[in-house]
């Protein structure tokens, strides 16, 4: 009787620990990017553009940013300027110090040191293609004096022909052109972006990168000033050479390609059109048609030229198109998609750096794209088009996008039959939708968007007969172990792992329900993986104990684990 009482004790005192401990993590630990799911890097994520807000409002929202699943937010420039504080003043910096109506240095320490927290990633907007001041090349009266010499600019007058390459990158446009090939001006702007680093930026976009040459056209710059240990990708809007030959602009964005990301404007572009007209396109990208890999490439619904400059078109379109356009591209594997905050004005002359855009970004069909593109990195994709409907289908779940109706039944394709057999909740509407190893079917409620979420998944249910189980060992078999045994990948086996790509997801679950369909054959490693119950057979019981281990329900202790495989 006194040990009992001795061992309740015991209990007790640990369980208050525990609380204790859990307290204290709770008060004084900010959730993490994997609380969110958030990606790990600022390639695999997307982004939101936090388009004029001053750094305190941003730090401010971290938390909301965080939940609706941006893993990246970028700021406006922090270059010091003259004009006032209408927005296209920032785009006309008198030189590389920190300091505007955005934040200062230390504004943009605290940011980047309470980001972390979140596993939000912070991107900075940076000028260096020109300097404040006329289009005939006369600087603007503040022009650090560092930069007031006559070698650090190009000096070849104004453009006038955007489809000439050569006044691209050597004449102004709009603002005295930096001479980018100068080493004193690389050294600069290379100096810039390490104090950046400094303050803790993860990634750096280039603005106006196509106006500033390519080692091909005898400017270093960018294998120069870039940091590869950061994230980077340029503006390029339209082509590199505006409507050179096909072959002049290919060849040009791959060796952009190979220093930075850039926009595709011309994708983005043609998908938030088809929404604006209500119609599809079947185009599925347009750099990527020439080899560039998506990864090096950012899409956006709108940017803040497509909205506030004054022959921005994007202002005219509702939030709801937008926000269709975005589900689209955000949605696409390996590439980032980024999303605008939109100011309160559409006025070019009437919008003003500091002031804090809309938090529509919050709403939950933005918020669920971002999940599902977080929850795909890593997976196949197959896109198309049917019943008047963008399709993106991935190897788990998919996106619907309905560019001219909402409220509406639907009926499109399994592309590749991508996304596993079951019933789906969409994210959005709440409603459901079934799935067929060839088709999708469901409602898309008020947004004209769905999203068919993979973690909120009934599978399929099957009629093949239970593979019948080994016969009990006659001897008490050794107890599963709790932690993986010191033994080589080849040698071992994952618990639930059923696709041996050495990681539990969906896919695992699917694949079981497959092989009692007899539409997959097992290898017998990964039948001896597939026994996620340890049972000694395959059942629908094993794909059901991976799905809730995915869901965070109670859970078979051994998934996850190592046992030897001969």
């Amino acid at each position: 009787m006194k040990k009992r009482f001795i061992s309740i004790l015991l209990c007790l005192s640990l369980v208050l620990t525990f609380v204790i401990a859990a307290s204290a993590v709770t008060k004084d630990t900010a959730p993490t990017g994997a609380d969110y799911g958030l990606a790990k890097t600022c390639a695999d994520g997307n982004i939101l553009q936090c388009f004029n807000w001053k750094l305190s409002d941003i730090k401010a929202e971290l938390p909301n940013i965080a939940k609706a699943g941006f893993t990246s937010v970028q700021t406006s420039p922090l270059q010091r300027h003259d004009g006032n504080s209408t927005w296209y003043w920032l785009y006309q910096p008198t030189g590389f110090s920190i300091g505007n109506e955005i934040g200062s240095l230390n504004d943009l320490k605290s940011l980047c040191t309470e980001a972390d927290k979140y596993g939000v990633k912070i991107i900075v907007d940076v000028v260096a293609n020109h300097l404040a001041g006329g289009n005939n090349g006369s600087w603007a009266g503040s022009i650090e004096s560092e930069m007031r010499q006559s070698a650090y600019f190009h000096n070849q007058g104004a453009c006038s022909d955007y489809n000439n390459r050569y006044d691209l990158i050597y004449k102004n446009i709009g603002m005295p052109d930096l001479n980018t090939e100068n080493s004193f001006v690389i050294s600069k702007v290379k100096s810039y972006v390490q104090q950046l680093k400094s303050a803790g930026v993860d990634g750096i976009r280039w603005d106006a990168a196509k106006h500033i040459g390519l080692p091909s056209e005898g400017c270093n710059f960018f294998p120069s000033v870039i940091d590869a240990n950061m994230y980077n990708y340029g503006e390029v809007l339209e082509a590199p050479a505006g409507n050179s030959a096909a072959a002049v602009n290919n060849k040009l964005v791959k060796e952009y390609t190979d220093y930075i990301g850039i926009t595709d404007e011309p994708y983005s572009g043609t998908i938030t059109g088809a929404i604006r007209d209500k119609k599809i396109v079947k185009t599925k990208g347009n750099w990527t048609t020439i080899g560039v890999g998506a990864d090096r490439l950012v899409y956006w619904g709108e940017s803040h030229d497509t909205f506030s400059n004054g022959d921005g078109w994007t202002k005219n379109l509702t939030q709801n198109q937008i926000d269709r356009s975005y589900a689209i591209l955000a949605s696409r594997a390996n590439s980032q998609a980024l999303y605008l905050s939109r100011p309160s004005s559409s006025n070019y002359s009437s919008i003003w750096a500091g002031n804090k855009g809309s938090t529509h970004y919050t709403s939950n069909e933005v918020a669920a794209v971002n999940r599902f593109h977080n929850a795909m990195i890593g997976k196949a994709e197959a896109t198309g088009t049917a019943n008047n409907c963008f399709v993106i289908c991935r190897e788990g779940g998919a996106v619907i996008v309905s560019p001219a109706s909402q409220n509406i039944d639907v009926t499109v394709n399994n592309i590749s039959g991508l996304v596993p057999e079951g019933t789906y909740t969409d994210e959005v509407s709440g409603g459901k939708f079934t799935v067929t190893s060839t088709k999708i079917t469901g409602h898309i409620g008020s947004t004209g968007i769905a999203v068919i979420d993979p973690m909120k998944f009934t599978p399929a249910p099957t009629t093949a007969p239970t593979v019948a189980p080994t016969a009990a060992p006659t001897a008490a078999p050794t107890a599963a172990p709790t932690v993986a045994p010191t033994v080589s990948p080849s040698a071992s086996v994952m618990i639930g792992d059923s696709d041996l790509d050495g990681d539990i997801t969906i896919v695992d679950a699917t694949r079981i329900q497959r092989s009692l369909a007899e539409l997959t054959v097992l290898s017998s490693k990964a039948s001896i993986a597939a026994d996620a119950d340890r049972d000694g057979g395959i059942t629908i019981l094993d794909a059901t104990a991976i799905q809730r281990r995915l869901a965070g329900l109670d859970t078979v202790a051994w998934i996850g684990t190592f046992i030897n495989y001969p």
